[in-house]
């Protein structure tokens, strides 16, 4: 098996997307997930990624609680019994980088809480065992269904083969290894100040608020500078980042779209072991829980991204029956809230 794809061949999954620290809506479809399984009508959880980053208050967001869970879930049942699939939200954190939205600041606050579980938290894990986990997480679930999960959507990026199988081999620890490698080339506090005069912060200030470091002895505080070095025409960094952070039709119109699914299924077909013939994805906000975004790729909301959100919805997907259409995927949809009145018309 391929370092960042997983292959389902058989059973029912059931699909979650984008939680973003809504620890209820986790433990609630958690909960359902272990009752069917131990019942014998669930065989997997596969969790689409952005389980962190609440846009809420400090109060409301669980994400670091979240991720040590489904760790401790994978202790118990297999890591090939609950998937996770890497989100853009959880990347930067492998790698120490910023992410925001706006006014939004998303890495902050998730840092200060792995620093915490260093200091305080009462837990087997520390800050390298979640990040090591973080790294761990494949990129895809493949079917023999001929669906491929993922969390954001189809890039333009992988228009070849090749492109494919370069992403599918993405390693974390080589990509930081080569970025530190091209720092340590370069005078450190040159760097540190023309990255304030960037931004117009000073350098402690910004290495302080975003990596939750102590001050310069930290060996984690040039981490903010390794950014520099990571990305450039044509890497495997930029490879991976353009696919997780795709905003897919948002991005192009619905089109232009279509024909990057197309050929994005196709790449991926080329170096699979059963053809993958539609795309199942969260990441973008969507209403009534689902869209179908043309006839190969379904957006699902299970929580965050669902408007209403008594409308979010979950999947239960045989991954062994053929699917060739999203429409094929409509009846494995399940409401989060059981108690939901489908809409009509």
């Amino acid at each position: 098996m391929s370092q960042r794809v997983i292959d389902l061949n058989q059973g029912t999954a059931m699909v979650v997307t984008d939680l973003h620290g809504a620890w209820n809506i986790y433990c609630q479809l958690r909960d359902l997930f272990l009752e069917q399984h131990s019942g014998g009508k669930v065989d997997y959880l596969v969790l689409c990624g952005d389980l962190i980053h609440s846009e809420g208050t400090e109060e409301q967001d669980f994400s670091l609680d979240i991720l040590l869970d489904v760790m401790r879930l994978q202790a118990a049942l297999g890591s090939d019994k609950v998937i996770m699939l890497l989100g853009n939200h959880e990347l930067p954190h492998i790698y120490g980088l910023t992410l925001a939205k706006r006014s939004i600041e998303y890495t902050p606050r998730f840092e200060e809480a792995l620093t915490r579980l260093d200091q305080r938290y009462k837990d087997t894990y520390r800050r390298k065992d979640v990040i090591s986990f973080l790294a761990g997480l494949p990129f895809f679930a493949r079917t023999k269904a001929g669906v491929l999960l993922t969390h954001a959507g189809a890039a333009s990026d992988i228009a070849t083969a090749k492109h494919a199988e370069r992403l599918l081999n993405i390693n974390h620890a080589d990509l930081i290894s080569g970025a530190d490698k091209e720092l340590s080339k370069f005078d450190v506090e040159s760097l540190q100040r023309g990255y304030s005069h960037f931004t117009g912060l000073s350098y402690e200030e910004q290495a302080k608020r975003y990596l939750a470091v102590t001050g310069p002895e930290d060996p984690r505080y040039n981490d903010l500078l390794r950014v520099l070095f990571l990305s450039g025409q044509n890497t495997d960094f930029d490879l991976m980042w353009n696919t997780l952070f795709t905003q897919n039709e948002l991005e192009v119109g619905e089109a232009t779209y279509h024909k990057t699914v197309k050929t994005f299924l196709q790449m991926i077909s080329e170096i699979s072991p059963n053809e993958q013939r539609v795309l199942v994805a969260g990441h973008v906000s969507v209403k009534d829980g689902y869209a179908e975004i043309g006839k190969q790729h379904l957006r699902v909301a299970s929580y965050t991204h669902a408007f209403p959100k008594r409308a979010a919805r979950y999947m239960l997907l045989d991954c062994e029956q053929p699917v060739k259409t999203t429409s094929d995927l409509i009846p494995s949809l399940r409401f989060v809230f059981q108690n939901t009145v489908p809409t009509t018309g």
